[in-house]
Order: structure tokens, then C-alpha cells, then sequence
């Protein structure tokens, strides 16, 4: 059977957690983390790929993304306690987690939280922790400004971001024309394509009042001490990135599978920040193995 409805449940501090499902209803749960801004429509066109393997994708929307109340104090851990409470409404035991983008940090926060519900983990064109000291030339400009604002002008960030998102809810098609020419060309010909076209539309044109909030949060939470060590995750982790990445160099994943004990670097040339819809499948066979 395969699910596409938008469920809802209130986490134990009353907030409330959304999430829809793609795949299979009851195929192998995977639990999958979006990128910044973004909402759980974020792996909408993968599904059929989630149905062929065998896998049941639950995707949730972020505090303050989506239909998930905004939690002021979030971070990484209670994050990864959010996701633990979700996996107990469903009656999960064990599951898997695969974090893209912005997805990357909270998914390694899974794995250093969690580990002992985990069957598998994949951190997908995600970002590093400070302390690794990622040279930033190579990042879209864009990327750069936001990073530079964040820590100094987080409220004046917030109101740009949350324009910008306005604007692209009422004209989804003219902000897929500006993603088209700020994006390197690899990424930007993906994006072409029709099932990740109707993802990014269904993302833009759902956008919450607290969007912008969350956005700029992801950043602080991203420049900021992560509040645990990536060499402290103890199960083994799948770092999938491409040298074409102009959103998330790839030194930003070499750095993690360098520190993670237990990862596996797939450094994919002539690849860049959406290899995720390139390299789905293969994946999902890393973190169901």
C-alpha cells in the first residue's frame, strides 16, 4: 500500500510534529530529513523510487517548517528526541535516517543520539560542524551573505528570508527560473525534471508563517557548537557528496567521514547538492544493508 497523506500528532510539550509518508506503508522504515527552507514534500518525487526498494519513507517537517509548531529552543538533540517520539507513535522499534542539505546535521544527530534504534544512517550533501573550518569561497554567494548575517543580524535575515518565501509561494514558476540561474549547471538541469519540479513547488507553495524563523534557525544551529562530537557517533554512517556541491562543498563531507568512526565517504564526481534524486536507490541500499 502505498501513503501520501499528511498526518499530525502533538509531541509531549504539546507541540505539534507533521509528516507524510511515500513508498510503502508497510516496507522497511526510513526516516527522511529536508533540506533548508523545505518542508516533507522534499522527497515527494522520490516515492516511487522508496515503493521499488521496498522502503517506507516517513518525511517530517522541521519545527516551524510545514504543519510542525516552531519550537524556539530547538537543537539538534531535542530534534533527535522528536524523532524518537514520532517513531514510538508509529510503533517503530528500529529505522533508518537519511538527512539532505540542512537534513545532514540532524540526521548525525540521530546517530549520536539514537544509535540504538538505528539500522542505518546516510548524511547526503550535509553540512559540518563549525569546528571544521570549511573554506567557503567555493559556496554560492548567497550562501556566503546568509552565513555572514545569521550570527549578526539573525531578525533582518529572518524577515529577507521569509520574503523570499512569500514570493516563491505566489510565484513558484519565477522562483524556479532564479534557482535555474544561481545553480551550477548539474543541479540546475535536475531540477528540469518533472517529479523534482513538482517536490519544489509543493515545498514553495506550502510555506508557514514561521518559515522564515526556522530557516534562519537551521543556520545558527548549523554555525554554532552542534552540542555532541561527530567522532563520538558509534554506528556506522554513509557520507554521500559530490564535487560539483556549490550549496555544500564537498569538503564539508570528506571533513565528516574523515571524523565519524565508522563512515563511508561516496564521493561522487560530476555530481552536485541534489545528488539525492540521481542517487536514491543507492542510498537506500547503504542504510538498509
Amino acid at each position: 500500500m502505498r501513503v501520501a497523506d499528511t498526518r499530525l500528532f502533538d509531541l509531549a510539550d504539546r507541540r505539534e510534529l507533521a509528516w507524510i509518508e511515500y513508498g510503502l506503508g508497510d516496507g522497511a522504515p526510513v526516516v527522511a530529513f529536508h533540506g533548508s527552507p523545505g518542508t516533507r514534500y522534499h522527497f515527494a518525487g522520490l516515492t516511487d523510487v522508496a515503493a521499488r526498494k521496498g522502503a517506507r519513507l516517513i518525511a517530517p517537517d522541521r519545527p516551524g517548517y510545514g504543519h510542525s509548531t516552531y519550537d524556539p529552543a530547538r537543537s539538534y538533540e531535542s530534534w533527535a528526541r522528536d524523532v524518537e517520539q514520532l517513531a514510538d507513535h508509529l510503533g517503530i522499534e528500529g529505522f533508518a535516517v537519511i538527512g539532505h542539505s540542512s537534513g545532514g546535521p540532524n540526521a548525525a544527530a540521530c546517530a549520536r543520539f539514537l544509535g540504538d534504534r538505528l539500522v542505518g544512517c546516510a548524511i547526503v550533501s550535509g553540512i559540518a560542524p563549525p569546528e571544521a573550518h570549511v573554506a567557503k569561497h567555493a559556496m554560492l554567494l548567497m550562501n556566503r551573505i546568509t552565513q555572514r548575517l545569521a550570527p549578526v543580524a539573525p531578525r533582518l535575515l529572518g524577515i529577507a528570508a521569509t520574503a523570499g518565501l512569500r514570493q516563491g509561494q505566489r510565484d513558484p514558476e519565477k522562483a524556479l527560473a532564479w534557482m535555474r540561474r544561481i545553480l551550477p549547471p548539474r543541479d540546475a538541469a535536475l531540477i528540469e525534471r518533472p517529479e523534482l519540479r513538482a517536490a519544489l513547488r509543493a515545498d514553495m507553495e506550502r510555506v508557514a508563517s514561521t518559515a522564515g524563523r526556522a530557516a534562519v534557525q537551521d543556520v545558527e544551529l548549523e554555525l554554532r557548537p552542534w552540542g555532541f562530537r561527530l567522532r563520538d557517533i558509534a554506528i556506522p554512517v554513509h557520507v554521500w557528496h559530490g564535487d560539483l556541491d556549490r550549496n555544500v562543498v564537498v569538503e564539508s563531507g570528506i571533513y565528516q567521514a574523515n571524523e565519524i568512526p565508522h563512515a563511508t565517504l561516496h564521493e561522487l564526481p560530476d555530481e552536485g547538492h541534489w545528488l539525492v534524486y540521481d542517487h536514491f536507490d543507492e542510498i537506500l541500499d547503504c542504510v538498509a544493508a
